[in-house]
């Protein structure tokens, strides 16, 4: 096991505390009470290598800008990124005659 100390912002923070507090409604006999950081290993525990490089893949290309555009649809012209074409996927190209 890892133990991390992390120094999360004070909104981030405070939903992981509203959702331990809602779940503890929700289960008034859980033994013992969820705690924040308790959610905070779970949400972090849930991800795997794939999709963890996936989230930062998207976020970094959309900050620094690549030659190409991003493989996101819904990025185009209408954001302002640039007036390229966003490249059709390879499952929904029509094969050449």
């Amino acid at each position: 096991m890892i133990t991390l100390t992390l120094q999360l912002p004070g909104p981030v923070a405070a939903e992981f505390y509203a959702a331990a507090d809602k779940l503890n409604g929700r289960f008034p006999g859980a033994s013992p009470k969820l705690e924040a950081k308790t959610l905070m290993a779970f949400a972090l525990a849930r991800h795997e290598c794939e999709d963890i490089c996936a989230q930062f893949d998207l976020a970094l290309r959309l900050i620094q800008g690549p030659p190409e555009p991003p493989f996101n649809p819904v990025l185009g012209q209408q954001f302002g990124r640039d007036s390229r074409p966003v490249p059709t996927q390879p499952a929904h190209q029509k094969e050449a005659a």
